[in-house]
């Protein structure tokens, strides 16, 4: 297979899977913003402090992230003490993943395989991403913010 070829096949299905995640986003009637054919920021309503939530239409995956809170500042201490709670979140919430980004915030992702995807997939793993939010915000953050 020519490279150009397969660079311009690959181009087309991200093209279609990005159409395909706002025609989902536009379904669930939430306010969303288009970067360009990369990302969407999602503005969640609800109980939560979280600005936004990104979402990435990829060749094979739709992830949803959100930073949820800076640990540049946090005693190294806390941070490891921390880290082993969030280890233990996600054996808990099995479809949420937290983790540290390159600028030391904690992040929580969601991802949807692009094969077999559908509104129903689409929407649950969009709830269970804002219900992580709201677990983080609730039982999480305020062991960190309070050393």
């Amino acid at each position: 297979m020519d490279f150009a070829y397969a660079a311009t096949e690959e181009s087309e299905y991200m093209g279609t899977v990005w159409f395909i995640a706002k025609e989902y986003l536009k379904r669930l009637q939430v306010d969303f913003e288009e970067h360009g054919r990369k990302t969407f920021s999602l503005f969640p309503f609800g109980q939560t402090k979280t600005e936004q939530i990104e979402i990435f239409p990829g060749t094979h995956w739709i992830t949803l992230t959100t930073r949820l809170l800076d640990l540049c500042d946090t005693p190294d201490e806390v941070k490891q003490t921390f880290f082993q709670t969030l280890l233990k979140a996600n054996a808990k919430l099995a479809e949420v993943s937290f983790g540290i980004d390159k600028k030391e915030c904690v992040i929580i992702r969601s991802a949807i395989p692009v094969i077999g995807i559908s509104y129903d997939s689409f929407n649950a793993t969009y709830e269970a991403h804002k219900n992580g939010v709201k677990f983080f915000q609730k039982s999480l953050a305020p062991l960190v913010e309070s050393k």
